[in-house]
Parts: structure tokens; sequence; C-alpha cells
């Protein structure tokens, strides 16, 4: 993944860590309150009319997720410093106008109003600290856009420089990182004590953790089950 796609996961992904924080927890990794019940579900798949229960996973729930917590703000303050710090680099100061000279003159009004249009530049990153836009999300965006337009021809920036590219990237990358682990959407493999009830030649592996049903599969044959699924 390039450095655009490692912000888009913080921009797609931040409403359900958002969500997460007082709402749910990740489910635990195997899928299973208890290794039994889920060693039981995966025997019933193999017979001919058998259904893979779902798994009921332990309803309690703390009032606060302090891990969701803890990357929201450290994904959030490691965003908005790096905007900080690529667009006190890049980011021109607005354009000056002497407004002592008062509105008669029809040029010095124009350029008063150009200014005034300049400095209020939608595409300029906040540095007002109570500024409500100084989000992790608003700043992401605000990072993909000069990525996105390193060398831009119009508006108030200057070009990128290298350096300042991979700075962004790097950034980006991590918090991507921290973002995943938190949801637990990156797919996970875990090698299972249990051997294929289809083939019996090999033992099976449960992925999953990337958001899609959990689904357990074996490497010989091809046998392959979900948590949701029925069996023909």
């Amino acid at each position: 993944m390039n450095a655009t796609q490692h912000l888009q996961t913080v921009i797609t992904g931040w409403p359900h860590l958002t969500d997460m924080l007082d709402t749910h927890t990740a489910a635990p990794w195997p899928p299973a309150g208890r290794y039994a019940d889920y060693e039981r579900a995966l025997l019933d798949a193999a017979r001919p009319l058998g259904t893979v229960r779902e798994l009921e996973v332990p309803a309690g729930q703390p009032p606060l997720n302090l891990d969701v917590l803890d990357t929201a703000r450290t994904v959030t303050i490691a965003l908005t410093e790096t905007a900080d710090r690529i667009a006190s680099a890049v980011q021109r100061a607005p354009l000056s106008v002497d407004m002592g000279r008062g509105w008669s003159d029809q040029v010095h009004q124009q350029a008063a109003l150009l200014a005034a249009r300049d400095a209020a530049d939608p595409r300029r990153w906040p540095y007002d600290p109570t500024d409500p836009r100084r989000t992790a999300v608003f700043a992401a965006v605000w990072l993909q856009q000069r990525l996105d337009d390193p060398s831009p021809q119009d508006g108030p920036f200057r070009p990128l420089t290298t350096q300042q590219i991979e700075h962004i990237a790097r950034i980006a990358a991590e918090a991507a990182r921290r973002i995943d682990t938190v949801l637990a959407t990156a797919r996970r493999r875990e090698r299972l004590p249990l051997a294929c009830p289809h083939c019996r030649r090999n033992r099976l592996t449960v992925e999953g953790g990337d958001g899609q049903s959990p689904a357990v599969r074996c490497g010989a044959c091809g046998w392959t089950r979900t948590t949701q699924e029925t069996a023909a």
C-alpha cells in the first residue's frame, strides 16, 4: 500500500474506531469464547446435514475502551502534527494588502478582495488549535490532497520535496497500522490442533479478522467452512 491508501485506511476506519470507543470491543481471536465449542462446531460441518453454529462472544463490555481511546489520540496527534509540519513548509502566507488606503481605488478594492479570498481558501491547513477541523480525518484528507498534487500549479502551496513525501508516508503507514490493529482488520491466520474432518490428512487453519466471517480451511484438500455456512 502507498501513503494515499494508508491515509484512506484512517479515513474509512475512523467511524468504526469511534463507534468502538463506548459501544463494543473487537471479538477475541480465534473467534470463540471457548475452544471446545469451536471444535464441536467444526466437526458438525463435516456431517452431511450439519450446521456450523455461530459462536457467542461474551457480552461483557467496558464503559470505555482504553485501547481505542489511546489509538485515537495517538493517530490524531501524529497526523495533525504532520500536517502542521508540512503546512509550515509548503503553505505560503496569505496575500497582504495595505488596508489603510480605503476603498475608493477600484484596483485596491479588487486586491483586498483577492487577499481575503486567499486567506479564506478552504484548502489551507488550519493552525488555530481551536479550529474544529483539526481532526485525524481532516488531516488525513489534507495530506492526501498534498500527495495527489505534489507540484501544484495553483493554490496556496509550494511543491512537496522528496523528504516531505517520505515523512508523510512513514506517518501514514504507522497510523494505518494502528487503526488496523485496533479494528482487527488485518487478516490473521492460526493453525488449529484439529485434523481436517474431510480428508484427515492435514491440520486446519482458521483465517479471519478482516471484517469477513472467520473461515476454516484445509491446505491439503481445500475443504472450507465459515461460521455462517450451512453444509450441503
